[in-house]
């Protein structure tokens, strides 16, 4: 919690959406699937589902893993990863 609330939480909430989509429920579903936000064309047109790996992988260089997404965060360090897939994957319902 503590990570995401320092890396993410000024663009993202669980339950809400904010300057990005909320992250809540995320794991298990596709990228660019949450109603209500409007993603970049590189998020519409993936077929990527949202899991560990592939969260991992975007954190670790957004702009790398997914060329023309929105997301600003330049990347996580691996611990940061580790923590904050930990608290998507906590806060599941």
């Amino acid at each position: 919690e503590k990570v995401f609330k320092q890396k993410c939480k000024s663009c993202h909430k669980l339950n809400k959406k904010r300057h990005g989509p909320p992250l809540g429920n995320i794991l298990g579903k596709a990228i660019g699937s949450t109603k209500g936000y409007k993603y970049s064309k590189a998020m519409k047109k993936s077929d990527i589902v949202w899991n560990e790996v592939t969260l991992d992988k975007f954190l670790t260089n957004p702009k790398k893993y997914l060329k023309g997404t929105k997301m600003r965060i330049k990347g996580l360090k691996l611990n940061q990863r580790d923590a904050v897939i930990a608290y998507l994957r906590k806060n599941q319902k």
